[in-house]
């Protein structure tokens, strides 16, 4: 069985100024800056108003789940 690739993270340092958002203001569509995974687009939100969670497709990361 070969071994299992590694998940390598792209680099990004965050844009001056760079302040996270509230999961609970984004929105399907917003475009959105992560400190560890670059830019991306939320794709989807899931979970209850309460405990939102986005999906969020970043240009060089993939897919990632943020609450």
């Amino acid at each position: 069985m070969p071994p299992k690739a590694e998940n390598k993270v792209a680099e990004h340092t965050p844009t001056e100024g760079f302040t996270p958002s509230d999961v609970k203001e984004l929105a399907v569509g917003n475009k959105v800056e992560h400190q560890k995974f670059g830019f991306g687009e939320i794709v989807k939100m899931e979970g209850a108003s309460h405990n939102p969670m986005a999906v969020i497709k970043f240009d060089a990361n993939g897919e990632k789940r943020y609450c």
